[in-house]
């Protein structure tokens, strides 16, 4: 089933059978703008209006061809049927990919043929609840979020460390305290100190009074950031470890469908972004709070009259953050998806940047990373303009109440009603009440960043995973290697099934090979030997035990896989080899690397086996890093193992050295083996030749070769291609 956006209920029980697909489109069949939804089963086509009454229906069996015709501007989905065309839905541009899936999609289904694959990144995305259009690489709709359960959940992560918080917090209200000691001092000064022109030691103590207030504050102050550093280090820390623990949790079926650079960002700057608001934000609010409080009944019972005057503004300053709010949030969304393009783009470029250097196309690749970075800046440019723009906004609304204080407490100063003292006390309580209240501002900032950020990470740690641990797994202890394939079929999508009905019993020690055409699911097949997807039909399970009633960490610990584009770590050589076996030691190291016939070339090199290999091991040749990887499942002992193109794209002496390495590899092991070369599967036990995801033959090279069928052709196509290079190279 393939559903691009969930169907209304009201829809879906009048269609005739499961739906195959559906989508909202734009467009009404006048061409006027409007929403129509499309949707179609195995047996028929049904288009309905926003308002439920059916426009379209259609069976199945009438649809000849369907296509989609683009046009200026949008396009339309149309059948030819017995009757003629028929046109089924319009659309603009901006579904222009969803409604051309939609006509492969549909040609497939009216044909009975291999259906289209759906890419997730390919289509635009939709909430459920309301219908807007989710960003790429989110599930998370930031219309709907509920912001009330995301703070409560985001503070949760402030519990442990909620002594020292409140600590913090507790220094933030005494150092504003201390801080209101000055304007009284002051007025003091000028009220019975300067005015009466006291000679005498008051005016002494009141400096002196001063003095101690700004060596407490400070000290005070000093406390309260190195604590809130320790805090916001742990919590940095917290964040980050959970975030990374739930990707090491979830299943490749996840990765394949996303990009991996936008998860860099979410470990770091959306962790980031959720510790600021959580050690800074939170309680600068607590504490401001309370000094808000103070400075009020402070000014309250110094003059109540000139207080009032003074907060007259603020209603206003309310009103204009409560407005604003809604427009921060939506300007920092749109800043991260930004920001996440971006990262995509330089994760893809740099992965890939010996292809695009072979091909030359940094210009191009420098064109695209242009327009993705004016989009960042024209986004960053509109959100901190935003934010500029508020804070001399807030500014000038809290003048006017320091403009009233100053007239009407300067006509009472005139009038002898008020003593200059208390007015100079009132305009500087007055700052300290104002400087809070222009911080809403920035607090708003901090709230919208981290609730967006804390969206971002929580939808990580929300997803289940596709390949669940069994609670209470089984204990396999070492295993004796046999594998068996009950029926089962699986799909990446699941209305296109890769493989399909596949039945194999495989021996303890045997060896298989597995061979086909690109496609064929040769790798699917290996990939649910390690149970890195769960067949959607049947079952696998290894000495009589289903796969899925195995802890994934004790199955794997059986199996050791060698693929054809070998993965190491930028560390050195006998970290990589001891990857597997982190407490191995030199001399098993060493023995592994004997084996793969790498201790050679590993001793050759300026530090040995201390060689740094660099980042994916590029300071390594193709056949030293395979031999690498080998002396990796060498050491890892496995009792399962699976070579995937071990020997490709390496030349005819390294291949040698590969072959004798493999050889003592396999050697008690129940083997699992794609080879590029047909003819280094001559002594597997059993040859299994797949095409499009089913088994066609099983036998040994002979006697496969001897029934002429799919093997042998494989066989003979590439004796033809080996012909061909051999005249070309000659």
């Amino acid at each position: 089933m393939s559903i691009l956006q969930t169907l209304p209920e009201s829809f879906r029980k009048q269609l005739s059978g499961e739906p195959v697909f559906s989508a909202k489109t734009d467009l009404q069949p006048n061409g006027h703008f409007g929403e129509e939804w499309l949707t179609f089963s195995e047996s028929e086509v049904m288009l309905w209006r926003a308002d439920g009454t059916q426009s379209l229906k259609l069976e199945m069996k009438e649809i000849k061809e369907a296509r989609a015709v683009n046009g200026v501007g949008g396009g339309t989905l149309i059948a030819d049927t017995m009757k003629g065309p028929v046109v089924i839905v319009r659309y603009t541009a901006a579904l222009s990919s969803v409604f051309g899936f939609a006509a492969k999609l549909l040609n497939a289904v009216a044909k009975d043929e291999e259906r289209p694959v759906q890419s997730e990144n390919e289509f635009p995305r939709y909430c459920a609840r309301c219908g807007n259009p989710l960003a790429q690489g989110t599930q998370v709709c930031p219309i709907c979020r509920n912001n009330g359960k995301v703070l409560v959940r985001m503070l949760r992560y402030a519990k442990p460390y909620k002594l020292k918080m409140i600590a913090a917090a507790f220094l933030l209200v005494l150092t504003a305290a201390v801080e209101m000691i000055p304007p009284y001092l002051t007025k003091v000064m000028i009220d019975d100190v300067l005015q009466p022109k006291d000679m005498g030691s008051t005016l002494l103590w009141v400096v002196l009074g001063l003095g101690a207030t700004s060596l407490v504050m400070s000290v005070m102050q000093t406390v309260r950031g190195l604590i809130g550093v320790w805090v916001g280090s742990k919590l940095m820390g917290d964040l980050r470890k959970d975030i990374y623990n739930s990707l090491m949790r979830l299943s490749l079926a996840f990765f394949d469908r996303r990009q991996t650079s936008q998860f860099i960002g979410r470990v770091n700057s959306d962790s980031e972004a959720m510790r600021q608001f959580m050690t800074d934000g939170v309680v600068w609010v607590c504490g401001e709070s309370l000094r808000v409080v103070a400075i009020f009944v402070i000014m309250m019972g110094l003059d109540w009259k000139l207080t009032l005057y003074a907060l007259l503004p603020v209603p206003v300053m309310i009103a204009v953050s409560m407005t604003i709010w809604p427009k921060i949030g939506r300007r920092w969304y749109q800043q991260w998806r930004s920001i996440f393009r971006l990262n995509v783009l330089v994760g893809d470029s740099l992965q890939g940047i010996r292809v695009v250097k072979a091909f030359g196309q940094e210009s191009t690749e420098m064109s695209r990373y242009n327009e993705a970075n004016r989009e960042v800046v024209r986004h960053n440019i509109r959100i901190e303009g935003l934010w500029q723009g508020m804070f001399p906004l807030f500014s000038l609304i809290a003048g006017i109440g320091t403009l009233l204080i100053w007239y009407n407490g300067g006509q009472a100063v005139l009038r002898d009603e008020l003593q200059l003292g208390v007015l100079m006390a009132l305009i500087a309580y007055l700052g300290m009440l104002f400087g809070p209240l222009q911080w809403v501002s920035q607090m708003i900032n901090w709230a919208s960043h981290a609730l967006s950020a804390a969206d971002r990470v929580f939808e990580i740690m929300d997803t289940p995973s596709e390949v669940p641990d069994v609670r209470d797994p089984y204990p396999i202890g070492t295993i004796k290697g046999e594998v068996d394939f009950n029926n089962v079929s699986y799909g990446y999508e699941k209305h296109h099934p890769v493989l399909k009905g596949i039945d194999l019993q495989v021996k303890a020690g045997e060896m298989i090979g597995l061979v086909g055409h690109s496609g064929a699911g040769k790798s699917t097949f290996i990939n649910m030997i390690c149970r890195f997807y769960d067949a959607d039909e049947g079952s696998i399970s290894i000495d009589g035990i289903d796969l899925r009633s195995i802890s994934q960490s004790d199955l794997r610990k059986q199996i050791g896989v060698v693929l054809q584009e070998t993965f190491l770590f930028d560390g050195t050589i006998a970290e990589n080899i001891a990857y597997s076996k982190p407490d191995a030691t030199p001399e098993e190291i060493m023995r592994a690397a004997k084996i793969a016939n790498a201790h050679d070339f590993i001793i050759r090199l300026p530090d040995g086996y201390d060689t740094r290999v660099g980042e994916r091991g590029h300071r390594l040749s193709g056949g030293e890093k395979q031999r690498v990887a080998i002396a990796r499942a060498i050491i890892h002992d496995p009792r399962i193992l699976i070579l995937d193109e071990a020997t490709a794209s390496v030349d005819t002496e390294t291949e040698r050295q590969i072959q004798q390495a493999i050889a003592r590899l396999i050697d008690g092991r129940t083997t699992f083996a794609i080879a590029h070369r047909l003819s280094t599967l001559r002594n597997a036990d059993r040859i299994v030749v797949l095409e499009r995801g089913k088994i066609v033959e099983v036998g040994t090279h002979e006697e496969l070769i001897t029934k002429e069928g799919a093997y042998f052709k494989l066989v003979e196509a590439q004796k033809e291609l080996s012909k061909i290079k051999g005249v070309e190279g000659g």
